[in-house]
């Protein structure tokens, strides 16, 4: 009988630490203005049972709201809030689409869908990390953070299983600011570049 009262109490324990989690993790980033960070990007895909990394290269990030401006080797990507502008060097061509709140790369959707979803029960205790976990319908991903002890995010998994690809973000640096960034187009900045109107 003993046994039974303390897997009762284990229980309960998680139960309590997994409702704490949450407190604590909504209370740290519910109130984010702006942010900036550098990460390492990995993209992979399931061949023959084990990874294969496609792309593996680092990039930076900051922004505000809707307005947000990452920078890759051969890729950036400017959020002004009313368009999406994917820069693609190397062939000199700029896609351009209407914003998006649900655009796989809005930061402020990826965190707003984090708490908004954020329960207990998404919650993993491991032994030096907490996951988090859960299906973004709209984006048709799963969603993966990873969280030290102190609640800060240090890796992000992205799988799409219907093509096996998997998208790994490594938080090298993460800051929270008040300051308001000032974004936008300047297509002066790309004379030479083909504008593909999507």
């Amino acid at each position: 009988m003993n046994k039974y009262y303390n897997l009762f109490f284990f229980l309960f324990f998680l139960s309590v630490a997994s409702q704490n989690d949450v407190m604590n993790i909504k209370k740290m980033y519910e109130s984010i203005d702006s942010y900036n960070l550098d990460y390492s990007l990995i993209i992979s895909t399931q061949k023959d049972n084990q990874d294969v990394r496609i792309i593996e290269e680092s990039g930076t990030m900051f922004g505000n709201n809707s307005s947000f401006k990452i920078k890759h080797e051969n890729i950036d990507v400017i959020s002004d809030g009313e368009k999406i502008y994917n820069i693609i060097h190397n062939i000199k061509e700029i896609n351009i689409t209407d914003y998006s709140e649900n655009n796989l790369w809005n930061p402020v959707y990826i965190f707003k869908n984090f708490l908004e979803r954020i329960n207990s029960d998404l919650i993993t205790q491991k032994k030096d990390h907490i996951q988090v976990k859960f299906l973004d319908s709209d984006l048709e991903r799963t969603f993966t953070f990873f969280l030290d002890k102190n609640y800060n995010i240090f890796k992000l998994e992205l799988n799409k299983e219907a093509s096996k690809s998997k998208t790994t973000i490594l938080i090298n640096k993460l800051q929270f600011t008040d300051k308001t960034f000032n974004i936008n187009f300047d297509n002066s900045i790309y004379k030479e570049y083909y504008l593909n109107f999507l």
